[in-house]
């Protein structure tokens, strides 16, 4: 299975194609009737679109009746241009977008996928030392908008993904050893993110961040590393995630609320400012590893108030967790 596993890598990485689609450029309106408009790049068969939805007060999860939806819900074909409607008799009375956080969900083969944003390949500006601003080129990647949620995890953990090695590999430009990951995941009987318990209903109830649709946290590199194996890309590298940033235009939406009352995001990024933590894909040589074939990897500590603004990183130990940090996901094209 690990063969097969590095085979398709390879075919992809070779080809510059990835096997799942991306949701892109989200838009919602309406007042008598909402109206979604969303489009898919890299459209394949068996895709679905499902809704979230929820109270922005207190949280609470609201249930719409396919019979209420009309349009380009549920399985789905490829034309890249989507369509839905829900009809208001199947929303809470007196619903609007002020009040309730409304959003598709692309689901592919168990994985849950939400909103991306794609960079195209080029040149963006990225604040340096000193107050200088220097051009650094990218190949296109597409990155979450969101920190991956307490609903993307549990589906990884509900396929299993902490029993199959094949997602705990690293890549060897990072770590010196490429099954560290794996030697951990068994070391310290890692099955759950800090907090979860096979005991609740849901997993993460008792968890620092127990809402649905919230960053998961109090995850460890490595466990961050077999989700985005698992979901066909990988952590943001620290040039990734300055030029996302610096990419950004200024949005007033928000569409998660984070752990407790975090800064609210001004851009497109959600949560890029919000107080969440983020794991990076990018660390110190791996020639200088620490310990036991394993090194520290960046945390990006989003405090950052203005659209061009150094960003601040710390260097952690992959196996360090704390109450406030999370990952996001990114799919790098290849030339």
């Amino acid at each position: 299975m690990k063969f097969l596993f590095f085979l398709c890598v390879l075919i992809f990485a070779v080809s510059g194609l990835k096997s799942m689609p991306f949701l892109l450029d989200v838009s919602i309106a309406g007042t008598d009737r909402i109206e979604i408009y969303y489009r898919i790049e890299n459209p394949v068969e068996q895709m679905k679109i499902d809704l979230g939805c929820f109270q922005r007060s207190d949280k609470e999860i609201i249930r719409i009746e396919e019979d209420f939806i009309s349009g380009d819900f549920g399985i789905i074909g490829k034309k890249g241009n989507y369509f839905l409607e829900i009809n208001p008799q199947g929303l809470p009375v007196n619903f609007n977008l002020e009040e309730y956080i409304i959003f598709p969900k692309l689901l592919y083969q168990d994985k849950i996928y939400y909103e991306m944003e794609k960079i195209p390949s080029g040149s963006y500006p990225v604040f340096k030392e000193n107050n200088v601003i220097e051009m650094v080129p990218t190949k296109e990647f597409f990155i979450s908008k969101f920190e991956i949620t307490n609903e993307q995890f549990l589906s990884f953990v509900n396929a299993d993904g902490y029993e199959f090695q094949e997602f705990w590999e690293i890549d060897p430009t990072l770590m010196s050893k490429s099954n560290i990951g794996w030697f951990y995941q068994a070391r310290y009987k890692m099955s759950l993110p800090f907090g979860w318990s096979f005991g609740n209903e849901p997993l993460f109830n008792e968890a620092d961040s127990n809402f649905l649709y919230g960053p998961v946290t109090n995850i460890r590199w490595f466990e961050a590393n077999a989700l985005c194996n698992w979901m066909e890309g990988e952590m943001p590298t620290l040039k990734q995630i300055e030029i996302a940033f610096h990419k950004s235009e200024k949005s007033d939406d928000e569409i998660f609320n984070g752990i407790s009352n975090f800064i609210k995001s001004g851009f497109p990024l959600q949560k890029i400012q919000d107080g969440v933590s983020e794991w990076l894909m990018s660390g110190v040589d791996p020639s200088s590893a620490a310990c036991g074939g394993c090194n520290e990897m960046f945390v990006l500590k989003n405090n950052s108030n203005r659209r061009f603004e150094r960003i601040f990183t710390l260097l952690k130990c992959p196996l360090y967790r704390e109450v406030d940090l999370g990952f996001r996901l990114v799919v790098e094209m290849n030339d």
